[in-house]
């Protein structure tokens, strides 16, 4: 029996899907469902109390184009049989001779001829774990896989069956005239999310070194075994509370903070506080209200949060960042194009001067009653990033302003490689994003962007090049 929480719908449609007799079973079955929803761990889970069904799993995103996923297939299904069949003297074919489909096809009737001898049909399931996150991925694939077994020999014992595992709803919306079954995963609310990180890490924190060992530095030996619990499910309530919204639920993403997090708040338990939750929380509150990103290294802001004397200065709140001067003032340029709205560009930017003397007038015009910054970012096109990119970059000049020598000179960035280069830099840190996610042509003009940098992580960026971000927004809403 599985035990999956809050899973019993989705196990049941696997049982009603998943037979020991083939006949029942349907050649194509999709699961869908985005990231930490358990759609790999139920079919693991499921699998392993069924023997008697071999598996074969093949994860696509370890692969880069469709060539190598039809010969992952043949490798898989042929380790599967022998792993199985020790017993069955069977030839061993090559893989890489699988190069287009229907030598995929000719590779599994001689494979599965060995294994005629049989005395009984055996379902054999391939399971693409992550189908939809394939790099080079068209439309052409699955259909391939949909129609294999109308190409396999009816005769053969070996029954072979597919498993799509996707997260894209998108991706599963193009095949709906084709009528696959399939199994929606949808994503957790708080209340599970809760359930299941209670069930799965309290025991492992329970039974931590680090907490025994805090309890006995400070000679605290008469906690009984349900306050110990308590106090770990304490923690882990107070984990998924504070990070919940800002992961989404991600059952991955809040396990890293409670083993980021885990240590640091064993060591603040005293014999005073071991008892009172909220008085601990309000000595480990800073866990709670910050993630700890930075985009620079641990100890440069130990460095750069130092006074003269060599002593750490606990109230400076001074952030540097490992970016250089043109990707800060491209992710600046970003952040402009993103909450501001393209109409303004030519009273705003037009004037070279505006470097110096501040951004130019916007006349009189009615104002926004909602500031765009606390709306969502909009899209822009590269073009109009390296406009303003261009205009607002100080480039420095050796001539004295107004001098003929200082009309030789080009005031402007231009775009070059080193620009194209910091912007690639910036999307690989998921700084700036994209609405395409694969073969991204940078120079597209069809390409749009968006700066996935919030208003605080920015202005501390315009601050550490002296930019004044602020007066750009000063003066169009209320």
């Amino acid at each position: 029996m599985v035990a999956v929480l809050h899973r019993d719908y989705q196990i049941k449609a696997l049982r009603a899907f998943i037979q020991k007799d083939a006949a029942l079973v349907p050649p194509n079955m999709i699961i869908e469902g985005h990231t930490c929803t358990g759609k790999t761990h139920v079919l693991t889970q499921f699998f392993q109390i069924h023997p008697d069904i071999i598996t074969s799993w093949v994860r696509p995103i370890e692969l880069v184009s469709w060539k190598p996923v039809l010969q992952a297939v043949a490798r898989s299904v042929q380790n599967s049989l022998r792993a199985t069949y020790p017993g069955v003297q069977s030839e061993e074919f090559d893989p890489l001779d699988v190069e287009e489909a229907y030598l995929l096809v000719k590779f599994l009737t001689n494979l599965f001829e060995e294994y005629s001898s049989l005395s009984e049909d055996r379902t054999l399931f391939v399971i693409f774990d992550g189908l939809d996150s394939l790099e080079d991925l068209d439309a052409m694939l699955l259909l391939k896989f949909l129609k294999l077994y109308e190409l396999l020999p009816e005769t053969s014992r070996i029954k072979l069956k597919f498993i799509y595992v996707v997260q894209n709803s998108a991706f599963v919306s193009r095949y709906a005239s084709y009528g696959i079954p399939s199994i929606v995963f949808p994503i957790y609310n708080i209340d599970e999310v809760t359930d299941i990180i209670i069930a799965n890490r309290a025991p492992e924190l329970w039974e931590s070194s680090c907490l025994h060992d805090q309890l006995q530095s400070q000679n605290i030996v008469n906690c009984t075994t349900e306050q110990l619990y308590s106090l770990v499910v304490n923690f882990l309530q107070l984990i998924i509370q504070s990070f919940g919204s800002y992961t989404g639920n991600n059952i991955s993403s809040l396990n890293d903070f409670i083993d980021f997090k885990w240590e640091d708040y064993v060591k603040a338990i005293t014999p005073q506080n071991v008892f009172e939750p909220v008085q601990l929380y309000r000595c480990t509150s800073k866990l709670f209200t910050n993630t700890d990103d930075t985009l620079s290294t641990e100890d440069e802001n130990i460095h750069n949060n130092t006074n003269d004397a060599g002593q750490q200065d606990s109230n400076s709140a001074t952030q540097t960042y490992e970016l250089s001067n043109i990707a800060k003032y491209l992710l600046i340029s970003a952040y402009i194009c993103s909450y501001m709205e393209p109409k303004y560009d030519p009273s705003v930017f037009s004037k070279k001067t505006h470097l110096r003397s501040g951004r130019s007038a916007y006349g009189r015009r009615k104002k926004k009653e909602t500031n765009p910054r606390y709306i969502q970012p909009s899209l822009f096109v590269i073009e109009r990033l390296l406009a303003i990119f261009q205009s607002i970059y100080p480039v420095e000049t050796n001539s004295e302003s107004g001098s003929l020598a200082s009309l030789k000179e080009d005031h402007l960035m231009r775009s070059n490689v080193e620009v194209f280069q910091n912007i690639s830099e910036l999307y690989d840190l998921k700084l700036l994003g994209t609405t395409m996610t694969k073969n991204i042509d940078y120079l597209s003009f069809k390409l749009k962007w968006k700066v996935n940098v919030p208003w605080e992580t920015i202005n501390e960026i315009a601050s550490s090049v002296n930019f004044e971000l602020g007066q750009y927004f000063s003066s169009i809403h209320e």
